[in-house]
C-alpha cells in the first residue's frame, strides 16, 4: 500500500492559509474548541476537530480534505486525540500588531487633517470670495454642514474626506448653485487624495468667515450680507474697471449732476421697449396659463419680496422656457426688465413681487373687493394686439403690398367659392405638429395643387400678412378666404322643443276626472294613508296668528310640499270647494284637514260611542286599469276558466312567491307567465285573455308595470269558493 509521506512545509502552508482567514475576518480559534473540551485539558478527538475545521469553518478558511487530515495527523497526540490548544498557539503568534509600531513618517503637512492645496493669489482672491458668498448663505438658511458629510463618512469609514462626486451632490442637494469654475475652484483647494476632497478643512473655513461677519456686524437681521455701506461688503461681482469717481469730488463734478429717477424714464424708446417687453411676457403667461409665483418664491425663503438679479434672471428664463411654445428673451429685454424693478434701497435686489403683481394683471386687478363698481376686461388692449413674434404690424407696411394682398386674398375666395375648393385637407397634411402653420413652400404648394396660380409679388404680399417666426399661419389665411355662416348649434332646436314638452298646460280646459272633488279627495287620502302624511302640520305653519284660513298660494304651497302632485285644474277644484265664505282669496284648511283626517278615523266619536270607524283602503287602481265591458267579460271569462284548479291543487302561490325576491306582492309580467306555464294554467287561456288579465292586476311600480298576484290568487280563491258552493 503507498503511503505518501507527510512534509513539514505543507503543514505550514496550510498553517499560513488558516492564519491569513483568521486575520482577515478577526476570527478567535479557540472560541470553536473551547466548548468541546468540558475539562479543559486542550485535547478534542478526530472528529470534533475536524467538524470545526471542515462545517463550522469551511466556508471561511477554505482547506481540503487533504490539508485537514494532514494538520489532524501533525498535531495528534499518541492516544488518538488532537492537541488543539497547539495549533492556536501556532497560528496566533505569529499574527502581527500593527497598533504596536510607530508611524513610518511623521511631521509631514500632508498628515495634517485641515492640510489644503496653494494657489495663486488671484485664485485665493476668488476663492475667498465665494467661501464668504456660500458662508451667507449658510448662516442665513441657518445650514449645519458637518452631518451631511459625516452620514458619508459612517459608510466608508474615511478619515475627514470625501468623493468628488458626493461633495456635489451635498452642495445640489442643499440648494448651493456653484458654477463649474467655482466648483473646479474649490475642488482645487481641497483635493487631498487625487479623488476625495478634505471637507473638515472646508467646514472650518465656512465658521471662520461666519463668525468674522458675525462678530463685525456685517450681517443683518435676515442673515443676509448688508449693503448700505459697499465700502464693508466682501461681493464676489468685481469691478472690471477702476472707478476715480467714487471719493473724488472733481470726479463727480465731471460726470454731472445725478437725477433722482431711473434714467431709462426719461427715454421714450426705452419706454416703448420695457412696455413692449412687459406686454409680450404678459401674452407668454396668458396663453400658456402660467402662474409667476412658482418660478420665484424658491428663491425667496423669507418671503421678502425682494431676490438677487441672477436669481431673479435664472426665474425669468424659466419662464420663457415653460408652457407648449418657448418664449425668447434677449439680453437687452432681461436688462430692461431688472432695471425696471430693481430694488431702490439695494440695487443688488429686484422685488420680484412688484414684476409678478403688473404681469398678473393681464388676467385681473389686485384688490378688486376695494373697488366693486370696477369693470375688468382682461386681457388688456395692448396684449390683445400684440402682434405675433416675428410678425410685421399690418398698419406700418406699404399701400402697395396691402393693395396686393387684399387682391390675392379676393382672388383665392372666389376661386373657392365657384370650384368649392376645401384647402384645410391640404394644409392639414403638411402640419405634422397641429400647430396652425406651414412653411411658405408647402404654403405654395398647397396653393398650386388646387389650381390657384399667384404671381410672386401676390404672394409674397400674403406671407408678408400671415407669416410670423412659426411660418405661414394658415389658419388665419383659411379664415380669411373660407369665411363660414355662423350656424346656429342643433341644441337649440332641441332645448325649444324640451321646453315647450314639459311646460305646464296654461289655459286647459279641466276633465271630468279633474272637476270630481270626490275622486281627488280619494286620490288625496290614498296617499296619506299609504305615506302616514299628517296634512295640519304642513298648513298650520303659514297660520302665523291663528286665524283658522289661510291664503290660496299658501294653501297651494303647502299641497306642494305634501307632495300630492294635483295638477292646476284639480287644485282649482279644491280651492273653489273649501273657499273661506267670510274672507275673499282664502281658503278653511281646518276644514280640508279634517275631511282627509277621515280617512283614520271620525269626528265627534264621543257622541256616538258605540260607532266603530272604518279606515280608508286607499286603492291601487290608476287610469292603465280601466277595463271596457268586452274587456270586463273577458277577465270573468278566463277567470271562471283559472278557478276550476284552485291553488290546493295547482300550488300557484308557492311559485309567485319565490319570483317575488322583495316580497312587494307584485311580480313581473314575465315571471307572472312563467308561473302560469309552469303550473300548465296558461292553456286554460288565450294570449288576449292573458293580456288582459295583466292589465286588470296591473301595477305600476318604478318605471314598469308589474302584475298584482296577491289580488289575483285572491280572485281565483273567491271564484272557486263561489262555484263549489253554487248548486246552480
Amino acid at each position: 500500500m503507498h503511503c505518501k509521506q507527510k512534509r513539514l512545509g505543507d503543514v505550514w502552508r496550510t498553517c499560513n492559509k488558516i492564519r491569513a482567514a483568521i486575520f482577515r475576518m478577526g476570527i478567535n480559534l479557540l472560541e470553536y474548541f473551547k466548548p468541546l473540551d468540558p475539562h479543559n485539558n486542550c485535547l478534542i478527538s478526530e472528529s470534533q476537530f475536524i467538524s470545526v475545521i471542515r462545517r463550522q469553518l469551511g466556508a471561511t478558511i477554505g482547506l481540503s480534505e487533504q490539508e485537514v487530515a494532514e494538520l489532524a495527523d501533525y498535531f495528534r497526540v499518541p492516544d488518538g486525540r488532537i492537541y488543539y490548544s497547539q495549533l492556536c498557539d501556532v497560528i496566533n503568534d505569529s499574527v502581527p500588531e500593527f497598533s504596536k509600531n510607530n508611524s513610518l513618517v511623521t511631521g509631514l503637512e500632508w498628515e495634517d487633517p485641515l492640510h489644503t492645496k496653494r494657489l495663486s493669489i488671484s485664485e485665493e482672491r476668488r476663492l475667498s470670495l465665494l467661501i464668504t458668498k456660500i458662508a451667507s448663505l449658510v448662516n442665513m438658511r441657518k445650514l449645519i454642514l458637518k452631518p451631511y458629510f459625516q452620514d458619508y463618512e459612517l459608510v466608508s469609514k474615511n478619515t475627514g474626506t470625501v468623493t468628488i462626486a458626493h461633495f456635489a451632490r451635498i452642495l445640489a442637494y442643499l440648494d448651493i448653485l456653484l458654477s463649474a469654475a467655482d466648483f473646479n475652484l474649490l475642488v482645487k483647494k481641497y483635493l487631498k487624495d487625487s479623488y476625495t476632497l478634505n471637507y473638515v478643512a472646508f467646514i472650518r473655513a465656512i465658521d471662520e468667515v461666519v463668525g468674522y461677519l458675525n462678530k463685525h456686524g456685517i450681517l443683518d437681521l435676515s442673515g443676509d450680507i448688508m449693503a448700505l455701506f459697499p465700502g464693508r461688503v466682501i461681493d464676489a461681482e468685481l469691478p472690471k474697471l477702476p472707478r476715480p469717481e467714487i471719493g473724488n469730488v472733481s470726479a463727480a463734478r465731471l460726470f454731472g449732476k445725478q437725477s433722482i429717477f431711473h434714467p431709462a424714464l426719461n427715454d421714450p424708446k426705452t419706454v416703448e421697449h420695457i412696455l413692449t417687453t412687459i406686454a409680450m411676457i404678459q401674452e407668454h403667461v396668458l396663453r400658456n396659463r402660467l402662474r409667476v409665483n412658482e418660478f420665484f418664491k424658491h428663491f425667496d425663503l423669507l418671503n421678502s419680496g425682494r431676490i438677487t438679479v441672477d436669481q431673479f434672471h435664472r426665474g425669468l428664463d424659466a419662464l420663457a422656457l415653460s408652457g407648449k411654445q418657448r418664449f425668447f428673451l434677449s439680453l437687452p429685454d432681461v436688462d430692461a426688465v431688472i432695471n425696471q424693478y430693481r430694488d431702490p434701497c439695494d440695487p443688488t435686489r429686484v422685488c420680484w413681487k412688484t414684476f409678478e403683481d403688473d404681469i398678473d394683471h393681464v388676467f385681473t386687478i389686485k384688490e378688486l373687493e376695494k373697488a366693486p363698481n370696477l369693470k375688468v376686461d382682461p386681457p388688456p388692449q395692448a396684449v390683445r394686439e400684440l402682434p405675433r413674434l416675428g410678425a410685421k404690424n399690418w398698419q406700418t407696411v406699404n399701400t402697395r403690398t396691402r393693395d396686393l394682398c387684399e387682391e390675392a386674398v379676393y382672388k383665392v375666395k372666389q376661386k373657392i367659392l365657384h370650384r368649392r375648393i376645401l384647402l384645410k385637407p391640404v394644409f392639414k397634411d403638411f402640419d405634422k405638429h397641429n400647430n396652425g402653420h406651414v412653411s411658405r413652400s408647402q404654403m405654395r404648394q398647397a396653393l398650386n395643387s388646387n389650381g390657384i396660380l399667384l404671381s410672386d409679388e401676390e404672394l409674397y404680399a400674403l406671407e408678408e400678412r400671415f407669416n410670423n417666426d412659426m411660418g405661414f399661419n394658415y389658419f388665419w389665411f383659411l379664415r380669411e378666404v373660407e369665411p363660414k355662416p355662423s350656424d346656429e348649434p342643433l341644441y337649440v332646436n332641441f332645448l325649444a322643443e324640451m321646453k315647450k314638452l314639459n311646460a305646464e298646460p296654461s289655459g286647459k280646459q279641466p276633465t271630468r276626472h279633474e272637476k270630481d272633488i270626490v275622486r281627488i279627495l280619494a286620490k288625496i287620502k290614498g296617499k296619506v294613508v299609504r305615506e302616514r302624511i299628517r296634512v295640519l302640520e304642513f298648513l298650520k305653519d303659514f297660520d302665523k296668528h291663528n286665524q283658522q284660513v289661510i291664503t290660496k298660494t299658501n294653501f297651494k304651497r303647502a299641497l306642494a310640499n305634501c307632495r300630492f302632485e294635483l295638477t292646476e285644474n284639480e287644485l282649482d277644484t279644491l280651492l273653489e270647494v273649501f273657499a273661506s265664505p267670510l274672507r275673499c282669496e282664502c281658503v278653511d284648511y281646518l276644514r280640508f284637514s279634517d275631511v282627509v283626517e277621515s280617512a283614520f278615523t271620525q269626528q265627534c266619536l264621543e257622541k256616538a260611542p258605540l260607532l266603530v270607524p272604518i279606515q280608508h283602503i286607499p286603492t291601487k287602481d290608476c287610469e292603465k286599469n280601466f277595463l271596457n265591458f268586452e274587456e270586463r267579460l273577458m277577465v270573468s271569462v278566463a277567470l271562471q276558466n283559472l278557478s276550476k284548479k284552485p291553488d290546493l291543487q295547482m300550488n300557484l302561490s308557492s311559485v309567485l312567491k319565490d319570483f317575488d325576491k322583495t316580497n312587494c306582492g307584485t311580480v313581473s309580467r314575465t315571471h307572472f307567465l312563467k308561473a302560469l306555464t309552469l303550473r300548465g294554467m296558461y292553456n286554460l287561456i288565450s294570449r288576449n285573455e292573458f293580456e288582459v288579465i295583466c292589465k286588470c292586476f296591473g301595477f305600476e311600480r318604478g318605471m314598469r308595470d308589474e302584475v298584482d298576484y296577491r289580488a289575483f290568487m285572491k280572485a281565483l280563491d273567491i271564484l272557486h269558493a263561489t262555484d263549489k258552493y253554487n248548486p246552480f
